[in-house]
């Protein structure tokens, strides 16, 4: 069982026309990447309005800035064309025609564009894609025309060395690097290199071409040259009316932060190899590893196309932000697609985007859960600045483990505001244990946890100890002056969300501890000593795991902190036409309400679902869904999810519609500056989790279906305890077909809540 494309439709993004107040838009949307390199989809010859970014894993700088930030490094992309001496582009000619498409399925991004002026039409073409085979190579082709007389053309090939961080929510653009070398060889390779200003990171990025003409060879003069911070291939020839001229650029780009050679070296020896092997072997080679990504994590749905192109929209936008090799990065706020949020990496990553690769990619999930344990001793540098004990993971998180949160930030009305997360949104030190937890359970990656997530769980079990206060008076303990996920409510006394896994933490390490002491006596003994750690430590964070104070109510109700329900009790009376909340965006008002910006109590009931009843959820999900203003991307698909349990089916797919739509066609508003990464990786657990009904409860994959109306049936794929299993629902039933070379292995699944073991190599059916 395979999952199959609907329509080549369902996997391409069109642009038909261009629209200058949508080029930032498009931009993003038209990102290229392959985990390593993102390069935003400008058009090659610039424009006025253009955000030029080309971002490389794991890059930061700060320079004059608040914090660090990733760094726009030259663009090595740049194409101009001049046409008798007037440069081919929306700034200096009128457009006439006008098409891109973005194949998701082949990460290819492909152009067509005929430009007008003085009554003579010229056409241009490109191709270009950042291969997934080898992470330090791009490739262009791009095609130049004449379509209505002879004219004289200059094709300039550029790396261009001027780009700056142009985004910044406070501030000036900064330039975060210094050319310090731009030269052509002898043999017409362009070589630009850079260093970022404060680690003085080598950047280098090597552009080789040849211009195909066919069999009418025009003479045709080059030369190379530097033009200020940038190196220059220049073609100079006459052109032919109606005849094609052709041109193949391989671009290679390496850096000295996770290569331990000679960054010039690599750079040309990675171009000339590229040449050798030709744009189109380089293209196959690129397509077939990306259908090796593409089987086991492709969704797909019948009956709802626009659903389906949506969904893997936002799942490519997740694969081009992952690298496949562990190079020690994470994902941003933005994956590779934009510079706001600084490139910076927050809870979104754990909570929301990790559970996709968890399921289908296991090994990029590891990798990236590697990222935050290696930055742990930092994580415990961080805890004693705040005079706390363990490991506190930055709120924002940047090369170092530091907290990288700017202390001042512009609002949605423009004023500036002072930033007070990294001393109070703590629940991040257990979201990022709740992801190491999440990974051992799906995957039995046991010696991941052995060597690596046992001292992690251990130190932020250690870090809510040291911070929580105990309450004589109720004999219960406190978790004072913190943020949760709702930010409209900072500073607050005992967040739901953050108590209960701050709860879940410290019970969680009791357990794996006693497991150890069980299983792994040995490796327990010389990480005990490692850490000084001792068992009468870990009884008391079981003793204040079970006596931290959780705000429920006899009837189920969470209160969202302790006092929420004193404030106003202001709920949604308005809706717009895409189903979203119309309200007051007074945040100064907003903390007198009850209102929330985001799922809080909703999303903690997400990630504990076996912890709590049908009713206790249905309760909570009719209160604060009156009362969220879904002024976050992280919040629509949280909502969904839950709603499919309590079989509201019509709402769920209400902000389904939202969430998968929400960058495709800018519903959050400003996909200009960057995809909304963690929402993409919300979406894929709302179609998982919420309509596939997927959950693991004990120690058991259940499934349980609940289909939008509209979709005749939905497959994916999961890879669950290293076993490869395909998944296709349909009206009232659900086939399997697990993939294994232990043909005698049988998992024990429940499927519409009836047990039953899956065999390998036999496609299983339960009806419902």
């Amino acid at each position: 069982m395979s999952v199959k494309p609907l329509s080549h439709k369902s996997w391409v993004i069109y642009e038909d026309g261009i629209s200058r107040e949508k080029m930032r838009f498009q931009e993003t949307i038209f990102t290229l990447g392959n985990g390593y390199i993102g390069v935003r989809g400008i058009l090659e010859e610039g424009y006025e309005e253009e955000c030029a970014g080309t971002y490389i894993a794991g890059i930061y700088d700060q320079g004059k800035g608040q914090s660090s930030e990733i760094v726009n490094v030259p663009n090595p992309f740049r194409v101009e064309v001049y046409i008798n001496g007037k440069k081919l582009s929306m700034d200096n000619m009128k457009v006439v025609e006008h098409r891109r498409i973005l194949d998701m399925k082949k990460a290819v991004l492909s152009r067509h564009t005929v430009f007008t002026d003085a009554g003579k039409r010229y056409e241009y073409q490109s191709r270009r894609f950042l291969s997934l085979r080898n992470m330090h190579l791009g490739v262009l082709r791009f095609s130049f025309r004449a379509l209505d007389g002879d004219a004289h053309v200059v094709v300039k090939r550029i790396i261009d060395g001027t780009t700056r961080n142009e985004i910044q929510a406070v501030g000036e653009p900064i330039k975060h690097y210094a050319v310090t070398h731009a030269s052509d060889t002898a043999s017409g390779v362009l070589y630009l290199e850079a260093r970022t200003n404060d680690l003085g990171i080598l950047i280098g990025m090597a552009s080789s071409g040849d211009m195909v003409t066919g069999k009418f060879q025009p003479a045709v003069e080059t030369k190379c040259y530097t033009n200020g911070e940038s190196v220059v291939r220049e073609y100079c020839f006459d052109a032919r009316k109606g005849r094609r001229y052709r041109f193949n650029e391989y671009i290679s780009i390496y850096t000295s932060h996770n290569f331990e050679h000679d960054v010039k070296s690599a750079c040309l020896n990675g171009v000339e190899l590229a040449r050798k092997q030709g744009i189109a072997r380089l293209l196959r080679k690129h397509v077939r590893a990306w259908d090796r990504r593409w089987q086991n994590c492709d969704i797909g749905i019948e009956g709802d196309l626009p659903a389906q192109k949506a969904i893997r929209f936002n799942i490519y936008h997740m694969l081009i932000a992952a690298s496949s090799e562990d190079i020690d990065v994470s994902i941003g706020a933005k994956a590779l697609s934009g510079e706001w949020y600084k490139g910076h990496i927050f809870w979104d990553t754990e909570i929301y985007i990790l559970p996709f690769f968890i399921y289908t990619q296991p090994e990029i999930a590891r990798n990236l859960l590697l990222y935050r344990q290696r930055r742990l001793s930092q994580a415990r540098i961080n805890a004693k600045l705040e005079r706390y004990e363990g490991a506190l993971f930055p709120w924002e998180s940047a090369a170092s483990g530091k907290d990288e949160t700017p202390k001042w930030w512009r609002g949605p009305d423009g004023v500036l505001i002072e930033v007070y997360t990294r001393q109070i949104q703590h629940h991040i030190v257990s979201d990022i244990a709740y992801a190491v937890a999440t990974y051992r359970g799906v995957t039995k990656d046991h010696g991941f946890m052995l060597d690596y997530g046992a001292e992690l769980i251990f130190e932020t079990a250690r870090f809510w100890a040291s911070c929580v206060s105990y309450n004589k008076k109720i004999s219960l303990y406190e978790v004072k002056e913190v943020t949760g996920p709702d930010e409209y409510h900072k500073g607050v006394d005992n967040s739901s969300y953050t108590n209960y896994l701050a709860r879940w933490n410290l019970l969680y390490a009791a357990e794996l501890y006693n497991k150890f002491l069980e299983m792994h006596p040995n490796r327990l003994k010389k990480l005990s000593k490692k850490m000084d750690l001792s068992q009468n430590e870990v009884e008391k964070w079981r003793d204040i795991g079970n006596k931290i104070m959780f705000l429920i109510g006899k009837n189920g109700l969470i209160e969202e902190f302790q006092g929420y329900f004193g404030k106003r009790n202001d709920v949604i009376e308005q809706w717009d036409k895409k189903g979203m909340p119309i309200y007051s965006k007074d945040e100064e008002e907003l903390k007198h309400t009850q209102l929330v910006k985001q799922a809080d109590v909703i999303l903690l009931l997400h990630l504990f679902p076996n912890d709590f009843t049908a009713d206790i959820k249905k309760m909570n999900f009719d209160y604060y869904d009156a009362r969220t203003t879904h002024l976050s991307s992280l919040s629509p698909c949280i909502y969904a999810i839950l709603a499919t349990e309590l079989n509201d089916i019509d709402k769920a797919y209400k902000y389904f519609r939202y969430a998968v739509n929400g960058d495709l066609k800018a519903y959050f508003g400003n996909t200009e500056l960057g995809m909304h990464a963690a929402s993409l990786g919300g979406v894929w657990q709302l179609v998982i989790n919420g309509f596939a009904g997927v959950r693991v409860k004990g120690d058991i994959l259940s499934i349980n279906p609940r289909l939008p109306r509209n979709w005749q049936s939905l497959e994916f794929k999961l890879v669950w305890r290293g076993n490869n299993t395909s998944f296709r629902v349909s009206g009232d039933k659900v086939e399997v077909l697990l993939s294994s070379r232990n043909k005698k292995i049988k998992l024990p699944m429940s499927i519409y809540n009836k047990a039953c073991y899956i065999g390998a190599g036999k496609l299983t059916t339960v009806a419902k």
